[in-house]
């Protein structure tokens, strides 16, 4: 008889109107488990979930519709949440039909579109005829169109290149700054986060060991693991932050 294995203990998160958290851990951190508890695809063993007041668990499609408007999900890997048989203005629509959103389908649609940087010749594209960065900005409009109050993205910049990774970047800011639509980014490269986050949360071996503001994270971590992660963010990657960001130019 297996023991009882723990994946995820002693976790106390909020996230505020506005904010934008970075989560960083390494694989077998606990990441995905906290999100599908985050997504309500799993129920904790202790503990709860709360939006808005109301308490979130595993529930039926129509139970969790009000939930679904107000938290939206980017999925690390895009090709996986499109229908290879459905266009991307049907792509983008299926969740406000679903979720019942009522008012203004195409303005939403063009919006989200023009808000990823993609123009509107790429409605009628199938998942098929798109490239690996534009399936991600697929994914991202189809979130955006719902305009959650709450967006959890996995790996979101992962598999784009500089000046498109620039224009997702400026649309996180927008929806912070303009929307006070909360962000929690998943990852697991330090890299990203002085750009993307106010606030960022390490998770090792399913705990949250550091939970500082960003800048400060990065520059007197406390914890040795999160030090590794630092050092290996600065040898491999560019550390992007506001000064760093690339200029863009949209595909129309």
């Amino acid at each position: 008889m297996r023991k009882p294995c723990t994946i995820l203990r002693d976790i106390s998160l909020s996230i505020h109107p506005g904010e934008r958290i970075g989560l960083a851990g390494v694989s077998g951190a606990g990441k995905t488990t906290l999100l599908n508890l985050l997504l309500a695809l799993k129920g904790a063993d202790a503990g709860s979930i709360t939006c808005q007041g109301r308490v979130v668990r595993p529930a039926s499609v129509r139970a969790l519709r009000w939930y679904r408007r107000l938290v939206q999900y980017i999925p690390q890997d895009p090709a996986s949440s499109l229908d290879p048989r459905m266009s991307v203005r049907e792509l983008i629509r299926e969740p406000l039909v679903r979720l019942n959103v009522v008012a203004h389908h195409d303005r939403r649609i063009d919006e989200a579109l023009d808000r990823v940087g993609l123009g509107q010749k790429f409605l009628g594209y199938r998942p098929d005829a798109l490239s690996g960065g534009q399936a991600q900005r697929v994914a991202i409009a189809r979130a955006v169109a719902l305009r959650p109050r709450l967006l959890l993205a996995d790996e979101p910049l992962s598999g784009l290149d500089l000046p498109v990774r620039a224009r997702v970047m400026q649309l996180f800011d927008d929806m912070s700054r303009l929307d006070g639509t909360a962000l929690l980014i998943i990852s697991h490269d330090l890299s990203v986060m002085p750009r993307l986050c106010e606030r960022t949360l390490i998770l090792h071996d399913g705990a949250i060991i550091e939970d500082r503001p960003t800048q400060a994270l990065f520059e007197a971590p406390v914890h040795d693991h999160t030090r590794a992660l630092v050092r290996a963010a600065r040898l491999d990657h560019t550390v992007i932050t506001p000064a760093s960001t690339p200029s863009f130019h949209p595909v129309s």
